[in-house]
């Protein structure tokens, strides 16, 4: 895993090879929640979330049934840009069947790299992009091999049933949550494999992550924190832009002597960043020039900053 990883959120593919010569491998891609590096059972329980789903989701599309989920080869966490047309397939919202590139150390065959290329050429020069390691590329076995595999997300099975399967945060549990799933309520939730059908829509999807946000955000507030209610406002934009917009207006208001107005300065430019392309960003804006007092100008200055460099 590369250092850059370890702490954030970030799209995760687990290979599970072929059970029988006339079945598919399976590429399961699931997100690994962030978690602070400062906090090894964080960490820990974020890197666990991450298998127990990828595990759950091969055993749905595996058929293995009784003999339970499948082993995976390893796992490859590549950069991805949703703005880039070459990963487009691999951020796909529901899998489907594809054509990719695969390698691996000669040696360490769990070491490996799978990825999009109209020619090999092509998938050697996105994989230099997508991982800033030469030394490990170098490692790579060449030449590459062209490989059929069937992509499985977490909307290919109802993981929205289990919803605190979801979190892309471990900051979005109660300590009661992460208590109990970290202690054995992982393995009680991906105990049966998730069921593949109704099909998950893309508003289910988003409803069920929105609700884990409100329900973080609502006890960032009641307990009057406000820089974590701040940063909330980022994940917020994610799935609902007017109610990022609407807490984004209104926490400059309700700041206190002792809040980290550095912290919150910078979380609300962010969010505003994250915003750019929301059109009720420019009439927040164009009010907040207007008054231009402390924390507002402030966050404006952060902004003019983060903007030029999107």
């Amino acid at each position: 895993m590369a250092p850059w990883r370890m702490g954030i959120a970030h799209e995760r593919f687990y290979f599970f090879p072929a059970a029988a010569p006339t079945l598919t491998p399976l590429l399961v891609r699931v997100v690994r929640p962030t978690a602070p590096n400062a906090a090894e059972p964080a960490v820990e329980f974020a890197e666990a979330l991450a298998d127990a789903k990828a595990g759950a989701l091969a055993w749905a599309w595996s058929g293995a049934g009784e003999a339970g989920p499948p082993a995976p080869l390893g796992d490859f966490a590549p950069y991805l840009d949703e703005q880039d047309p070459n990963d487009a397939e691999l951020l796909a919202f529901h899998g489907r069947a594809l054509e990719l590139w695969w390698t691996a150390e000669e040696l360490l065959p769990a070491s490996f790299a799978i990825g999009p290329g109209a020619d090999e050429a092509a998938f050697w020069d996105w994989l230099a992009a997508s991982r800033d390691d030469d030394a490990y590329v170098a490692r790579l076995r060449r030449p590459a091999t062209r490989i059929h595999v069937r992509l499985v997300t977490e909307a290919d099975a109802r993981l929205v049933d289990t919803p605190l399967l979801l979190v892309d945060d471990v900051d979005w549990l109660t300590a009661d949550e992460f208590a109990h799933l970290s202690r054995g309520g992982l393995a009680a939730l991906t105990a049966q494999p998730p069921a593949t059908s109704p099909a998950v829509t893309q508003a289910e999807f988003r409803a069920a992550k929105l609700r884990l946000v409100e329900r973080a955000l609502a006890h960032d507030l009641a307990h009057g924190d406000r820089r974590s209610a701040a940063f909330r406002a980022s994940e917020l934009a994610r799935f609902d832009p007017p109610a990022a917009l609407a807490l984004i207006e209104r926490l400059p208001g309700s700041l206190k002597r002792n809040d980290d107005r550095k912290g919150i300065t910078w979380a609300l430019a962010y969010a505003l960043h994250r915003l750019r392309r929301e059109p009720a960003r420019a009439e927040l804006l164009e009010r907040w020039r207007a008054a231009c007092d402390g924390l507002r100008g402030d966050v404006l200055a952060e902004l003019d900053r983060l903007d030029r460099y999107p």
